[in-house]
């Protein structure tokens, strides 16, 4: 062992369902409920069920450019002291690089997103995460997305120093 307490695991799937609220050439809103299933490793703070309602919207204000952001709460449903009732909102600045048909490498976007995570409720601390999160999301073909990013804490006490996200997409 080299005597730090890195460690690799995975996180909770999570499931969400949506809601259009409206959408237009430009903007688009949603309703969202994600459901948090406990698969996940209580060394990263996980291993929890939850529900999360959320609002989001997306726009195209300019060109290529695209902003993207929400609102909501987290609000876990397992009995945990990791867990807690938190406000969760996010805004992210995003620019696609190439057109949707240059697959594997369509829609290639670049994007930096701003997380915050504050407590609401009364079982310890109020301790504000906030962080960053440069990214980029590319279309594989076949309505198939691979995304990644690394989402870094800037605000503390640190969770975490930082994390490595990727993901692989379906769109129906």
């Amino acid at each position: 062992m080299s005597g730090d307490d890195y460690h690799t695991n995975f996180g909770d799937l999570q499931i969400t369902p949506r809601v259009l609220l409206s959408e237009s050439r430009n903007f688009t809103q949603s309703f969202n409920v994600t459901f948090r299933i406990p698969t996940g490793s209580e060394d990263n703070g996980l291993g929890f069920a939850s529900v999360t309602p959320t609002w989001e919207f997306w726009a195209n204000p300019w060109s290529k450019l695209v902003l993207r952001g929400g609102a909501g709460f987290l609000l876990p449903y397992t009995d945990s002291d990791r867990t807690r009732n938190a406000f969760l909102a996010n805004f992210a600045a995003a620019y696609y690089f190439t057109p949707h048909n240059l697959t594997p490498f369509g829609d290639l976007v670049l994007y930096l997103s701003a997380n915050l995570l504050q407590p609401i409720d009364d079982r310890g601390p109020k301790n504000t995460v906030f962080t960053l999160t440069p990214g980029f999301r590319t279309h594989l073909g076949a309505n198939w997305y691979l995304l990644g990013g690394v989402e870094v804490v800037t605000s503390n006490p640190k969770p975490f120093d930082f994390q490595i996200l990727g993901g692989l997409m379906k769109v129906f």
